[in-house]
């Protein structure tokens, strides 16, 4: 650490480089030990030489048991925790649908998109799914909090024209989402259904509820 502070915060410009680890020395200590222990061993240094800041290191394990702890670390110290893991907004296709397929509504929450793209995708349910930019929030914080409004699911219906994909007019809002449901089809002059609470329940609430009775 006193290395890095001195190369960024005091301007030392003779060691303000990469600074490069070798954990791969933990197979050097015993030429007899297990592959499964040095592996072991490897991780644990990899992991502290990432706390210390290196930049380079230098492996042997390139088996997914090692390298999960790395990626894993690297990945929760790069992620700002004020702001929630979100995907980009948009009209996704889950399957092969067609202009009568279901549109399904959620929003850009990491956790909640995969969740409900994967329930959606296990089901063989060819549909669309359209995320709405929520501020990277799930439903019902999203509802209760005002990141999820009848506005926004209007403009993006209209950014990523959803109208020219489906000729039913037809969207299914979540569950957690009813109540803003009749203000969503006075913004946006669509149909709108509500789902079941969670999206392992679509297969069976679809089979009572799609198609609607305005499609043929």
């Amino acid at each position: 650490m006193r290395i890095r502070r001195a190369g960024i915060v005091d301007g030392n410009k003779s060691i303000a480089y990469p600074l490069m680890g070798v954990p791969m020395t933990a197979w050097m200590v015993n030429g007899n030990q297990d592959a499964l222990d040095a592996s072991y061993w490897e991780a644990i240094i990899a992991d502290t030489l990432i706390l210390r800041y290196a930049d380079i290191m230098i492996l042997h394990s390139i088996e997914p048991h090692s390298l999960i702890t790395e990626r894993t670390l690297v990945a929760n110290i790069y992620t700002d925790p004020r702001r929630p893991v979100s995907v980009d907004p948009g009209l996704r296709e889950v399957g092969s649908p067609t202009d009568k397929s279901p549109l399904f509504v959620t929003t850009n929450f990491a956790l909640t998109y995969y969740t409900v793209e994967s329930d959606l995708s296990s089901s063989k349910i060819d549909c669309y799914l359209m995320v709405v930019d929520a501020d990277g929030l799930g439903v019902e914080a999203a509802v209760a909090g005002g990141q999820l409004t009848a506005d926004m699911i209007k403009d993006t219906v209209a950014s990523y024209d959803a109208e020219k994909k489906v000729t039913h007019k037809t969207m299914v809002l979540p569950g957690l989402a009813a109540r803003i449901s009749g203000e969503t089809e006075d913004a946006t002059g669509w149909s709108v259904l509500v789902g079941p609470r969670d999206s392992g329940r679509i297969p069976g609430w679809m089979s009572d509820n799609w198609p609607p009775k305005t499609v043929s």
